[in-house]
C-alpha cells in the first residue's frame, strides 16, 4: 500500500507538550494495539524542546504515524486544527497524550458512525484513571448520555470522540482558537446549535486520566471562565435562534427565565428536552445571586424539580461549597 496517497478511515489528532514519557508511550501503544487498523495518527509536538518524547515517536517505525513538531508554543486548541489540516481520514478521531484507548474503540465507533449517517459525531463513556493508572471511577458518563445536557455541563469525553470531516464544512478550522481551554465545549455548542446530531457509546472505551498535576489553580481560573463564556452563549443563542427571547434581552437572566418557563409548555418535544435544562441552569444562577430563586425553583410551574435528576436539584438547594465554579452563568 503506499502509504502517502491512501485515504484512511479514521485520522487521529492527539497533541503533546511536556506529558512524562511513560503516559505517552501508553497513549501510542493503546493505539496501535487498535482492532480497528485502517487508522493514520497525526501527533503534535507543541514543545520543540521535549527532545525525549520527540526521539521516542520518530522511533516507533509505524508509517500510520505521522509527527509534526511546532516551532513554538502555540497551545492545544491551535495544534489541533494544524493535526485536522493535515489530516486525511473520512473520520477525525480526538486522543490526548496522557489517556489510553481501550482495543475496540475505533471498531465500535466506526461501526456506529457508518451504520447511523445522521449522526455527526460519537463519543464514548470512559473510565478515570489517577498518576499511575489506577481506575479511580468507572463509566463517569454513564448519567450524561443525552445531548441537551450540554446546557448543563460538558456531557462529552474530549479525548473519546470522533466525527465526520463533513462538519469542516460548517466551521474550519472547527476548533475556535479564542479558547485556550474548553474548546471541546464551545465546539459541541456550535454544532449543536447547528443541528449536527451526538452519540454517546454507553461502553467505556476510554481510560481518562484526571490528575492534579495537569492543570495549575490559575489555569483552572482560566478554564472555567472560558466555559462559562461557551455557556452563556450557548443558552442565549439557542433562546434567540428559537424565538423565546429577543436578541436586546441577551443577558438578562430574570427575563430569559420569565419568557423560558412561559414558552416551555408550548414547545416541541425536542424543544422541552432542551428548555427544562436552560430553565434550571437559569434558577441555579440567579439562586447564586438572590436565594430566593432557589424556593422558586421548587414551586415554577413547569415543575422542573421533577424533570430532571435529584442531584440537580440538590445541588442549586444546598450546593454552597464553589457554586460559581459549577455550571451557571455567574
Amino acid at each position: 500500500m503506499n502509504t502517502s496517497t491512501h485515504k484512511p478511515k479514521v485520522s487521529i489528532v492527539m497533541s503533546f507538550y511536556n506529558e512524562p514519557l511513560q503516559w505517552i508511550r501508553f497513549a501510542l501503544e493503546s493505539v496501535i494495539g487498535q482492532t480497528f487498523g485502517d487508522w493514520e495518527l497525526i501527533v503534535i509536538c507543541d514543545n520543540p524542546e521535549y527532545a525525549e518524547g520527540i526521539s521516542y515517536i520518530q522511533g516507533i517505525g509505524d508509517k500510520r504515524i505521522r509527527l509534526m513538531i511546532n516551532q513554538e508554543n502555540v497551545g492545544p486548541t491551535r495544534s489541533f486544527n494544524i493535526a485536522i489540516a493535515a489530516s486525511k481520514g473520512e473520520y477525525i478521531a480526538r486522543m490526548d497524550a496522557d489517556d489510553i484507548c481501550l482495543p475496540e474503540r475505533l471498531e465500535k465507533q466506526v461501526a456506529y458512525l457508518d451504520s447511523h449517517p445522521e449522526t455527526s459525531m460519537c463519543a464514548t463513556d470512559a473510565h478515570t484513571i489517577d498518576d499511575k493508572g489506577k481506575i479511580t471511577r468507572r463509566r463517569r458518563y454513564r448519567r450524561k448520555l443525552e445531548p441537551e445536557l450540554l446546557f448543563i455541563s460538558n456531557c462529552f469525553a474530549h479525548p473519546s470522540v470522533i466525527f465526520r470531516r463533513s462538519i469542516l464544512e460548517d466551521r474550519n478550522p472547527i476548533y475556535n482558537e479564542d479558547f485556550i481551554y474548553s474548546q471541546d465545549y464551545e465546539l459541541w455548542q456550535f454544532l449543536f446549535l447547528k443541528g449536527h446530531r451526538f452519540h454517546t457509546l454507553e461502553q467505556a472505551l476510554l481510560l481518562y486520566r484526571k490528575s492534579d498535576s495537569q492543570i495549575s489553580s490559575a489555569k483552572r481560573r482560566k478554564q472555567v471562565e472560558l466555559f462559562k463564556k461557551a455557556h452563556e452563549s450557548f443558552i442565549t443563542d439557542w433562546l434567540i435562534k428559537h424565538g423565546v427571547i429577543a436578541t436586546d434581552e441577551r443577558g438578562d437572566m430574570k427575563v430569559m427565565l420569565e419568557k423560558a418557563s412561559h414558552a416551555y409548555p408550548k414547545a416541541s418535544p425536542e424543544g422541552r428536552k432542551c428548555l427544562k435544562y436552560i430553565i434550571y441552569i437559569l434558577y441555579y444562577s440567579l439562586g447564586t445571586l438572590e436565594k430566593k430563586y432557589r424556593l422558586r425553583y421548587l414551586t415554577d410551574r413547569n415543575l422542573i424539580a421533577f424533570r430532571i435528576r435529584f442531584i440537580y436539584t440538590y445541588r442549586l438547594l444546598f450546593s454552597i461549597r464553589t457554586r460559581r465554579d459549577r455550571s451557571g452563568l455567574v
